[in-house]
């Protein structure tokens, strides 16, 4: 039964919510079905022609690139930043993403994290536009359970587009700006007025959100991590990054810790910035 929420205020294509992926995923494993995770849709770029990041000094697509160079050398993530370059619309928008999201989510909150997750992934690793509704349609293919005719037909109706507008409400009401933002609290507190939840903005080390958690859920019992096989098995494909925080161990290390049967069944994909893991023959 869980004992803890985490309410994830994010965007696909928000580098540092992919850079706090490796946190959220140790989180998930030690805690399991103590913890729950909530999306809601940030909507980070309306209309990058109308958009002016002052922290960072970005105001144009091109711009991005550097940064999110510099995020995935701080996080240890793959990044390819060239996918900053290659999108020259003058009024770019992270919104259709965060409406697919939105269509995805109404099949069940479990398809929808996985299908944010898989566009998470191709924008931040696989240089894909996931801004346009081709690139969303065929990623859709590729996201167990997710019936695809139906995601294309909520891509352009008015549920999925009513429901990220819902979700950027939350958003402004808890004062959650930069993305990410994470809402911790007990389970049962939008119906508990005595939970205390905690509201922590930016990336920030899966430390600091272990601490958080203890002190909003303090009955967590945390687990060992799974071996590599069955952690692929139940999160599909993880970066090197995010087995090494769920695990505790080194690249090296993460190697040597396969058997041979578990081996055969791996393989591991140099990105730009990182590597990739995931299972090539189902467990």
């Amino acid at each position: 039964m869980a004992k803890a929420e985490i309410v994830y205020f994010t965007d696909p294509f928000c580098s540092w919510c992919w850079a706090s992926e490796p946190a959220l995923f140790a989180l998930r494993e030690r805690y399991r079905d103590q913890l729950t995770i909530r999306y809601v849709m940030g909507g980070l770029v309306k209309d990058i022609a109308e958009f002016f990041d002052a922290a960072n000094g970005i105001r144009a697509t091109a711009e991005v690139a550097p940064h999110w160079r510099m995020v995935s050398e701080r996080s240890g993530q793959p990044i390819d930043e060239r996918l900053m370059l290659d999108i020259t619309d003058p009024h770019f928008s992270t919104w259709p993403a965060n409406v697919a999201v939105k269509a995805a989510a109404l099949q069940g909150a479990r398809v929808g994290e996985r299908y944010l997750r898989r566009l998470r992934r191709a924008a931040l690793t696989e240089r894909t536009q996931v801004q346009r509704e081709d690139a969303q349609v065929a990623l859709a293919r590729e996201v167990a359970g997710l019936d695809v005719e139906a995601l294309r037909a909520e891509l352009s109706g008015p549920r999925a587009l009513a429901a990220f507008h819902e979700d950027l409400d939350t958003c402004r009401a808890f004062g959650a700006s930069g993305f990410p933002s994470m809402l911790l609290q007990p389970a049962g507190a939008d119906t508990d007025p005595r939970a205390r939840p905690i509201l922590v903005n930016g990336y920030r080390p899966l430390q600091t959100l272990e601490r958080a958690l203890a002190s909003i859920a303090p009955g967590l019992v945390r687990h060992e991590a799974r071996p590599v096989g069955k952690l692929l098995a139940e999160y599909g494909p993880l970066t090197e990054a995010e087995l090494s925080a769920i695990t505790s161990l080194t690249p090296a290390e993460l190697a040597s810790s396969l058997d041979g049967a578990v081996r055969g069944r791996v393989t591991r994909k140099e990105l730009h910035g990182g590597a990739v893991w995931q299972a090539s023959v189902p467990a």
